[in-house]
């Protein structure tokens, strides 16, 4: 087993066929057939499948997968660990942002990247915050930005802001909700659209409702806010998502919103980061501008939001 058969097996992996691999390794097929059959016959077991429609991991390839691509970003790292940080960070940045944070950031954070650090590839991944948790649990990212994510094991966090969220409805729903505030017990018995267990707001709703001895159980579960946005508007019910997912259709007069009391709901986002292994030169860098882009952007009122009293991290020197 080498080097280069790891980085095979993940770019067969990730494309998912392996004449696109080929093709993106520049290496011809037959040899990269050769490569993953030496790879498998090393390590005693079948890593891949292959069918009419796709190729993909076996379940011992999925655990070779996790530590493969570890394995290739250390390799990768080396010279710069070495060098240490007097170098301009180069290399490619894999970095996570759930759906409504990537909406607000994920366009300045590639713009401003290549202009500070013209050598840097940012690459984004996109979902939802608890998928983008796992995938900086797994190393399918370098760096994220999450939220609700607190006390994990293996992972580095900083709190930037504290976002309020809130419950909203379509502005010609018939309600007797005249008020600007809501308690939390009361929402609950509201006809609620929100996403299924497992996702990391529902988690956190689901935890406030513990708290008051309430219960949770939606009309509708889908994981996706751009769906919960659609069937709030079509008056099928309400739904409670952070300031940021909603603020335009609030500040259009497409929603109606109410602050959620007793308790109140906050989230809260975090810079987050393995703490096992070294973030390289160019991870360092880009955290730290997509810190700086966060902090920036509470500050000049275009995310209304609570800038935290966590420490600042000092990732990368100005």
């Amino acid at each position: 087993m080498d080097i280069r058969q790891l980085r095979y097996f993940i770019a067969i992996v990730e494309e998912r066929s392996f004449s696109n691999a080929a093709k993106k390794l520049h290496v011809a097929q037959p040899a990269l057939s050769q490569h993953m059959l030496a790879l498998e016959a090393a390590i005693g077991v079948k890593l891949l499948h292959r069918n009419a429609r796709a190729t993909v991991p076996t379940e011992e390839g999925v655990r070779l997968l996790e530590r493969a691509r570890k394995i290739n970003s250390d390799f990768l790292t080396i010279n710069e660990h070495v060098r240490g940080v007097s170098d301009v960070p180069c290399g490619e940045v894999r970095f996570g942002l759930s759906s409504t944070i990537s909406e607000m950031i994920g366009g300045s954070l590639i713009e401003l990247s290549r202009l500070k650090y013209p050598k840097i590839r940012v690459r984004l991944f996109e979902a939802m915050s608890g998928f983008v948790l796992d995938w900086l649990r797994k190393d399918v990212v370098d760096v994220a930005i999450i939220s609700n994510a607190q006390n994990e094991n293996g992972l580095v966090l900083h709190c930037s802001l504290v976002e309020e969220i809130k419950l909203f409805g379509a502005m010609k729903i018939s309600t007797a909700l005249h008020h600007r505030c809501i308690d939390f017990l009361s929402a609950t018995h509201l006809p609620l659209i929100l996403p299924g267990k497992g996702h990391g707001l529902r988690d956190h709703i689901d935890a406030a409702a513990q708290t008051v001895g309430g219960d949770i159980r939606p009309e509708m579960e889908i994981d996706s806010y751009k769906q919960i946005k659609e069937l709030v508007a079509r008056n099928l019910g309400f739904s409670m998502l952070p300031t940021t997912a909603i603020d335009n259709e609030a500040r259009s007069g497409s929603f109606r919103t109410w602050e959620v009391v007793r308790p109140a709901l906050m989230r809260r986002v975090y810079l987050g980061y393995s703490a096992i292994k070294p973030l390289s030169l160019a991870s360092r860098a880009v955290a730290q501008l997509s810190w700086d882009v966060l902090q920036e952007r509470v500050r000049a009122g275009k995310w209304a939001a609570k800038l935290s009293n966590d420490i600042h991290p000092n990732l990368y020197p100005k």
